[in-house]
């Protein structure tokens, strides 16, 4: 596909974007929104964004509603976590595109800076690698941002023919005769936090999902935007009464609500440590050597994923499922979640979200500002992921 051109994108677009675009549609709201994107890998030159601005405009209506592009441009360096690309425009003009403009930024960078070649028999392996370790559990491939979408289709059949029950695309599940798989992305919480207010905005959105969206897709919501996932997967479950499961996805700036971290145990003996983790638990638990930054980091941590499944339990809901996504492309991060269950005596996930089976430069989007207006827009985002103003970028649009 030349660029410029418009397409049928949506068959290579992550299922959650598209059903967020349903469900905004369906609730008459359509915001401006300060959407910006980084990368952690680096320093490097910038590649592609001639070709995701590109589709980005060809695309969409956001040149004709008003909105804006700023950008760093191709050959430029960039330095890890810098904004590359800022965009302010109306959500529904935008929230479609993220699978493809970051898949174009993720491979683009990947290939100039790191001679990166996609390796199809690799990502078979590492993915039979993970299927193989999770102990049957569903597998839905989420990678489709990772890498350009012509490839879509081959990474997601090699992900499968690895294991995976399915993929978060049309295109990438098309080869076992499926549709995409997902159902809310942060992007849709954060228009909820700006209507709603931040401390609705999982539940609200859950429940704007649950009115509007087909029944025949289970409802599953995303738990970690405020970084309260123990508090909002208990209200989402007391006000969505079908809820299937909740994801976390806690990002890697963040320590889940109710998981230990290394600081907890700064100065401590090891009897002491012993005793903080039997307390934890509620029985003598010893941590496998090596598997410490999986129990007790950032991200999605074993303490953090148990903390709610007993919140859970303890409430009631013992029959509402955890989906696991974010770094879960680590066959060692699954296996120490493996060993942690058989340690603690409890199931801590029922399915995982894996995107990181090849090595990329994955590009990454979020929301950091929302209003009616382009110059009411006031911050709101996601914790843990702020607006960071980059004055090296230069307004395209």
């Amino acid at each position: 596909m030349e660029a410029g051109q418009r397409f049928d994108f949506e068959k290579y677009t992550d299922k959650y974007f598209l059903r967020a675009h349903e469900i905004l549609q369906k609730e008459n709201l359509n915001p401006f929104v300060r959407a910006q994107v980084f990368v952690r890998k680096g320093p490097g030159i910038i590649a592609g964004m001639e070709e995701a601005v590109s589709f980005i405009l060809s695309n969409s209506d956001l040149e004709k509603n008003g909105g804006r592009i700023y950008a760093l441009s191709d050959g430029a360096p960039y330095e890890p976590l810098e904004t590359i690309l800022m965009m302010e425009a109306p959500i529904l003009d935008i929230v479609r595109l993220e699978t493809i403009y970051l898949g174009i930024l993720s491979s683009s960078l990947a290939v100039l800076n790191d001679r990166q070649v996609l390796d199809l028999q690799n990502i078979e392996k590492r993915m039979k690698a993970i299927a193989d370790v999770s102990e049957n559990r569903p597998i839905t491939y989420f990678g489709a941002r990772h890498w350009h979408y012509r490839d879509d289709a081959a990474i997601s059949k090699a992900a499968v023919d690895g294991g995976a029950a399915g993929a978060s695309t049309d295109a990438g599940a098309a080869c076992i005769h499926k549709a995409g798989s997902g159902t809310i992305p942060h992007a849709l919480e954060n228009i909820y936090a700006w209507k709603d207010g931040k401390e609705k905005a999982v539940t609200n959105s859950t429940a704007a999902f649950d009115k509007q969206i087909s029944l025949d897709v289970a409802r599953v919501a995303l738990i970690d935007y405020n970084n309260r996932e123990i508090d909002d997967a208990l209200q989402t479950a007391a006000a969505v009464s079908n809820l299937a499961a909740v994801r976390i996805d806690t990002c890697g700036e963040n320590i889940g609500q109710g998981a230990l971290s290394e600081t907890d145990f700064a100065g401590k003996t090891a009897a002491e440590a012993d005793a903080l983790l039997s307390s934890f638990f509620g029985k003598i638990v010893q941590v496998p050597a090596g598997d410490e930054k999986y129990w007790f980091g950032t991200g999605s941590s074993v303490t953090g994923v148990y903390a709610v499944r007993k919140a859970l339990n303890d409430s009631g809901f013992e029959k509402i499922q955890i989906m696991l996504s974010g770094g879960f492309g680590d066959v060692r991060k699954v296996e120490a979640f493996v060993r942690a269950e058989e340690l603690i005596g409890v199931k801590l996930f029922d399915s995982l979200g894996v995107g990181g089976i090849y090595d990329s430069r994955d590009s990454t989007m979020d929301i950091v500002a929302v209003g009616e207006t382009i110059e009411t827009l006031e911050p709101i985002s996601k914790v843990g992921r702020t607006y960071k103003p980059n004055a090296r970028l230069k307004r395209i649009v």
